[in-house]
C-alpha cells in the first residue's frame, strides 16, 4: 500500500501471487483441489479441462505448480509434461492422477511429484512443500 494525500492506496504491482494451474477433466476433482491450494498458500488459480488448454495457460500465466492428471480426453498428461516444461520452465508439475502405473514415466517426462487421487492429505503436503519453497512472483 502506498499513501496519497493520506488515503490508502493498493499497491497491485507489489503484491506478491503464489500461482496454480489445475489441469483435470473432471469438474468434482478440479473443486476439491481449489481449497486444497488455498490452504497451501496459493491465491491466484486457474482451471483447464485438456491438456492443449493447460498448455496454453501455463504459457500466458506461468504458474508456480500446475497439478495436472494423467488422463485427460485428447492429449494426455503425460504428453502435456514436457511441453508444460518448455512453455513455463519455472513451473512444478504435481501430478494427481489415479494411474499409479504411470508413475515412473510422469517422473522421468518431468514432473516433480506424483500424488494418488486417492491421497488428498498427500497432495496437500506436497503443494504445502512447493509453496514453501517457491517464492511469490509480483502480481501481473
Amino acid at each position: 500500500m502506498t499513501l496519497k494525500n493520506g488515503a490508502a492506496i493498493a499497491d497491485t504491482a507489489l503484491v506478491a501471487s503464489l500461482r496454480a494451474l489445475v489441469c483435470d477433466d473432471y469438474s468434482m476433482v478440479r473443486e476439491t483441489i481449489r481449497p486444497v491450494l488455498v490452504d497451501a498458500g496459493f491465491d491466484s488459480i486457474r482451471e483447464a479441462t485438456l491438456a492443449t488448454e493447460a498448455i496454453a495457460m501455463a504459457e500466458m500465466t506461468q504458474p508456480d505448480v500446475v497439478v495436472l492428471d494423467l488422463s485427460l480426453p485428447g492429449m494426455s498428461g503425460l504428453q502435456a509434461i514436457p511441453v508444460i516444461k518448455v512453455v513455463s520452465p519455472r513451473s512444478i508439475i504435481v501430478v494427481f492422477s489415479a494411474y499409479d502405473v504411470w508413475r515412473e514415466a510422469a517422473l522421468q517426462a518431468g514432473a516433480h511429484d506424483y500424488v494418488d487421487k486417492s491421497d488428498v492429505p498427500g497432495l496437500q503436503g506436497v503443494l504445502e512443500r512447493v509453496a514453501a519453497r517457491v517464492t511469490p512472483r509480483t502480481a501481473r
